[in-house]
Parts: C-alpha cells; sequence; structure tokens
C-alpha cells in the first residue's frame, strides 16, 4: 500500500534545547492535524541577549498522512477505451475540432503601421 504525504513548515522557539522547540513544534501541530509521520529539522537558530543564549529556534518541516488505496486502473482503462481512433494512416483524427481561420481582433487592422507607434496599438500610448 503507498502512501501520500503532505509537509507543512513550522517555527518554534524554547528557552531550554533546541530538543524542547521540536518537541513544542510537534505537539502544537498534532492538535489539529493527525498522523505525524516525521520532522525534519530545516534551519537551526538562537537569540542571544548579554552574550548568552535567550532562546533556541527551528525552522521544521512537518510529515503527515494516511495510506491511500491502491490505485484503480479501471479509471484508465476507460479513458484508453473512450479515446478516438486514429485516421486510417495513423495519424490523429482532427475532423471533430472546429479550426478558426481568422483571428478574434477587437477591432479592424490596417495592413502595414509600426509596432512602437500608438496608432498602430503599439509603443507607449499616452
Amino acid at each position: 500500500m503507498s502512501s501520500i504525504k503532505q509537509v507543512i513548515e513550522v517555527l518554534a522557539s524554547s528557552e531550554k534545547s533546541f530538543e524542547d522547540a521540536v518537541q513544542r513544534a510537534v505537539q502544537s501541530v498534532s492538535a489539529s492535524i493527525p498522523n505525524i509521520s516525521s520532522v525534519f529539522i530545516k534551519d537551526q537558530s538562537c537569540k542571544v541577549r548579554d552574550n548568552r543564549i535567550v532562546e533556541y529556534r527551528i525552522t521544521a518541516k512537518v510529515s503527515f498522512g494516511t495510506p491511500v488505496a491502491e490505485f484503480d486502473m479501471s479509471d484508465i482503462e476507460r479513458t484508453f477505451a473512450e479515446a478516438p481512433e486514429p485516421a486510417g494512416n495513423g495519424a490523429p483524427d482532427y475532423s471533430h475540432v472546429a479550426i478558426k481561420t481568422e483571428p478574434e481582433l477587437p477591432r479592424e487592422v490596417e495592413p502595414g503601421g509600426s509596432a512602437t507607434e500608438p496608432e498602430s496599438g503599439g509603443g507607449y500610448s499616452g
């Protein structure tokens, strides 16, 4: 059985240690998200005051998720069964596709002009 995991990034801190900061992160996240499977410590830092560490900080990626049932192949088989048959020479059959031969423009366009002149629709018009 395979699984899908989701990951969130959290910041946590503690006055005691990095380990305590990680534990606080897990406790906080687990209050609203079940099935936490792992914690990856992305970054660690400390806040210093008067040449002493006063706070341990972490940035952690918390993974969680639930097992996913085996993939149902019937959806794929049905999709292939409904696919259009190729034309006789093996090329895709586009006979059912409406092809536009004229561009849809909001106004008539005269041939010529300049791409930088405002009168032609280009450049920096005032």
